[in-house]
């Protein structure tokens, strides 16, 4: 157990608010971007699972595939102000799902707006570190950080969605075929660990790989302990 007291930050909304992140932040916070702007002391900030956020974000049109607008949501204003707040003053933040692909779009990157094969069906992913452990899977939408800085940590063991990687006029994004399909990656420039899985939806959290390997990266990548 880390004994520094770490605290992780949460705004109240999606698919978790502290575990299975008490592994590393024995402690959590509910912030709002308010509090973070004026101080809130908090070690880092999590934004959780939930709906599509608006291809606007990314500047994209929005597809038929996708179940957001184009304007933005309260949610979406909610999470995008906090995300502004950490970075002006340089807090780490850890993305899942939903979050994931919201920092991703926040550092520079894009989404592709529906793919197929990753909802509802977990699968091996393949790590930067010679690790294969199955994440859970339950979106639709995935990552693309490609061009701009980033790590890519890990990846879908083999494409899941071949010929399918719909972006806002509704085609298929060539561009895709020849790249992974991103599961793990770390945005350098705003401290942020993207996990497109649910390490929260495992039931076994101290024994589950995928879980386990989570912790690692943020101690890795966040707290820089090796």
């Amino acid at each position: 157990m880390n004994k520094r007291g770490l605290t992780l930050g949460h705004v109240g909304r999606g698919t978790g608010t502290h575990e299975p992140f008490d592994m590393v932040y024995p402690n959590s916070a509910y912030v709002t971007p308010k509090d973070i702007y004026e101080g809130a002391d908090i070690d880092a900030l999590v934004i959780w699972g939930g709906e599509d956020i608006s291809p606007s974000i990314y500047g994209h049109k929005v597809s038929s595939a996708t179940w957001a607008d184009e304007r933005l949501s309260q949610r979406d204003w909610l999470e995008k102000n906090a995300i502004e707040a950490c970075i002006e003053r340089d807090i780490p933040i850890i993305g899942v799902c939903r979050g994931a692909q919201l920092v991703c779009a926040m550092a520079g990157g894009s989404l592709i707006q529906h793919v197929d094969n990753h909802a509802g069906r977990d699968h091996p992913i393949d790590t930067f570190d010679g690790d294969c452990v199955v994440t859970s899977s339950v979106h639709h939408q995935m990552m693309y950080p490609f061009g701009v800085d980033h790590k890519l940590i890990a990846w879908a063991k083999e494409p899941r969605s071949r010929g399918c990687y719909i972006v806002g006029d509704d085609t298929s994004d060539p561009s895709m075929e020849d790249k992974p399909e991103p599961e793990i990656v770390w945005f350098p420039k705003i401290k942020a660990l993207a996990i497109q899985g649910h390490p929260e939806f495992h039931s076994d959290p101290e024994n589950d790989p995928f879980v386990l390997y989570c912790m690692k990266m943020v101690r890795q990548f966040i707290l820089n302990e090796v």
